[in-house]
């Protein structure tokens, strides 16, 4: 780019200063003193001071120098533009990358669905199983809209990426169970491990956008596992408790497959389900400190407590079935799942009649 086309381009963003070439011949010489026309607040040239709007020319060779506030503002509103546009890309990434991996949970948990049609092992296992990608894909999605919006400085988003990241590297290891076979078709693990494993950048990419603190996070949530102000926040804790300690119980029980030398497959499936009872302990935990604040309403928990409704309703029918019979576990998650569905419920009622 010619020099008096950059500055024809670049000095008029600094307050009332204009500019324009002029030719050849300036201050007697020949053709080599092609300058400019500048109109200024200020301008030194030499020992000369030309105050604000002089139109004076200026050669390119000569010593002129330019208010240095205006200097500044060039340079600042460049870093501003610049800076925009590389935070406009990295959202638009992270809230790309969550829907794709929103679909992809999605396709998995519809494809756990249809193999489990007239499984012999009938199809309590394949509805628990594909809660766990279900209630991942919306929690992707929550996420997705959290980021185009600017959301994801908020304490419940950067919790809800914690889970779903916890949820994610357990994802990662059914790699092995596609490798292995199984019975509910090779391609549902690839399908799961691959979604896991694009998950984990934007979730996380995400969670540092939004300036977490995993140390901090981490002794918060400690901290909210004894605390609640009010009925709402009490039942949902309670729910929390329940689902953390069975997270617990399948914890022990492959540090114990571990320590028997089972094959690493056999510790995957554990795994996998750790995994669900871990993000089903985020998203009650979630409902249970926007109880505390009373912001149930928020489409955001809205969410959560249809999706934990269904969630935890898998897991009831899912015992029943193991069992023939309503055990106090699935009493326990069906009264769970039916808290947080009332809740949605209510919340849709509310929101409506505003």
């Amino acid at each position: 780019m010619k020099l008096a086309t950059f500055f024809s381009l670049v000095l008029p963003a600094i307050g009332d200063a204009s500019v324009s070439a002029f030719s050849p011949g300036f201050g007697g010489g020949g053709g080599s003193n092609i300058g400019i026309m500048m109109r200024v607040p200020s301008v030194v040239v030499g020992n000369h001071y030309f105050g604000s709007r002089s139109s004076i020319p200026v050669p390119f060779g000569s010593m002129a120098t330019i208010n240095s506030s205006a200097s500044k503002k060039i340079r600042l509103r460049m870093a501003k533009s610049g800076d925009a546009s590389n935070d406009e890309s990295a959202k638009n990434r992270l809230v790309s990358g969550h829907q794709l991996c929103s679909a992809l949970f999605l396709a998995t948990t519809l494809g756990m669905l249809y193999n489990g049609i007239g499984s012999p092992i009938g199809f309590g296992l394949p509805l628990y199983a594909a809660s766990g990608p279900y209630l991942a894909a919306g929690v992707s999605s929550i996420l997705s809209d959290a980021a185009e919006h600017d959301r994801l400085g908020s304490d419940t988003y950067k919790r809800l990426a914690l889970f779903l990241t916890e949820f994610n590297l357990c994802g990662v290891s059914t790699i092995l169970l596609a490798l292995g076979g199984t019975a509910l078709g090779t391609h549902l693990f690839y399908s799961l491990s691959l979604a896991s494993f694009l998950s984990l950048s934007p979730t996380l990419a995400g969670y540092k956008t939004g300036g977490g603190n995993v140390i901090s996070e981490i002794g918060n949530i400690i901290k909210g596992f004894f605390t609640f102000k009010n009925l709402n926040a009490l039942i949902y804790l309670t729910g929390t408790w329940f689902v953390a300690s069975l997270k617990v119980l399948k914890l022990i029980e492959m540090i114990n497959l571990y320590s028997e030398g089972n094959p690493a497959k056999v510790i995957v499936t554990r795994a996998v389900r750790f995994g669900r009872l871990a993000l089903f302990t985020g998203v009650l935990f979630t409902l249970k400190d926007a109880a505390n604040r009373d912001r149930l309403e928020g489409t955001t928990f809205v969410d959560l407590n249809f999706l934990s409704s269904i969630a935890l309703g898998t897991m009831a029918f899912y015992t029943k079935t193991v069992q023939n019979c309503m055990t106090p576990l699935a009493w326990a998650s069906a009264g769970f799942s039916a808290f947080t569905a009332m809740n949605g419920i209510v919340s849709v009622v509310k929101n409506s009649k505003r």
